[in-house]
């Protein structure tokens, strides 16, 4: 485990790896056997299974004396919050579709097994990528900003690049919505790296990631076949392609920079807090 340890690319590619085997596991088939709905029993299988992963990530964390802060408040560090709320208002519309959602037409077992989904998807996230990835590359690399901002990119990166798996998990997925996702997801890694370093709060991160999925998502619970929308930009002229791209070539390289600056604004003080006592590391500040 010392050799994998100082290689933290092939640790990281290993570790993600082990969780997506370990998500084949068919736990769904077990909730279908206790009488539970299709989509209540997929939920649930991703739950537990997100939840044991955590734990697991935790103990290897410990075990391997990763830099790790699961909890901070100050009240300066509000403002690092606010580029993320600021995208979770834009990805869910303005709350458009939970404002709108008709909630009476949901079983409360159904909402609760949704959110159960999403929250134990965004914190397995937010401990896998900022908590344990990222970790081992601050761990191996120098205390310094050119350290810090390999360690974060490298981390980002990983985080983009996880999401090419989708081709293969989801119906109607393109190469070209899938390398959109890759890159959005990449930039969007980056930020919150960056954020993680300056506020040390996995929780508040793994929150926020939530609240995030929990608005764009909740039209899932309409249980209504969407129609693929590719009919419709067939005929879209070259340059409102080119201008489409471009646009969100800027939308999502926005965290992008914010995450480069909050690392460029990173002092030795931010660094040393995060990764002190890293061979007894706290879970808590």
């Amino acid at each position: 485990m010392k050799t994998l340890k100082s290689k933290p690319v092939l640790f990281s590619l290993i570790i993600i790896l082990l969780i997506l085997i370990f998500h084949r596991v068919p736990l769904y088939k077990l909730f279908s056997i206790l009488g539970l709905n299709e989509y209540n029993s997929n939920s649930y299988d991703k739950v537990v299974i997100n939840s044991i992963s955590v734990i697991g990530i935790l103990l290897i964390i410990k075990k391997n004396h990763i830099p790790f802060r699961l909890f901070s408040f100050s009240l300066k560090n509000l403002k690092y919050y606010l580029p993320l709320l600021f995208y979770i208002l834009i990805f869910s519309g303005g709350f458009n579709d939970f404002q709108n959602f008709n909630f009476t037409s949901i079983n409360l077992d159904t909402l609760l097994s949704y959110t159960l989904k999403y929250a134990s998807s965004s914190f397995l996230e937010e401990f896998i990528f900022r908590g344990l990835i990222l970790g081992i590359f601050l761990l191996n690399y120098p205390k310094t900003k050119r350290g810090i901002l390999k360690s974060v990119m490298l981390s980002g990166l990983i985080f983009g690049l996880m999401h090419i798996i989708n081709l293969w998990s989801f119906d109607n997925q393109t190469i070209k919505g899938v390398l959109n996702q890759v890159y959005a997801t990449a930039c969007f890694g980056i930020m919150y790296g960056a954020t993680y370093i300056k506020t040390r709060s996995l929780l508040t991160l793994g929150l926020l990631h939530f609240f995030s999925n929990f608005f764009s998502q909740i039209s899932e619970l309409n249980f209504i076949e969407v129609i693929s929308n590719s009919t419709t930009i067939a005929d879209k002229s070259l340059v409102n392609i080119i201008i489409s791209e471009i646009f969100r070539l800027i939308v999502f390289g926005i965290p992008l920079i914010i995450g480069l600056f909050l690392i460029y604004n990173t002092n030795e003080k931010d660094l040393n807090t995060l990764t002190r006592s890293a061979k007894s590391p706290d879970l808590a500040e």
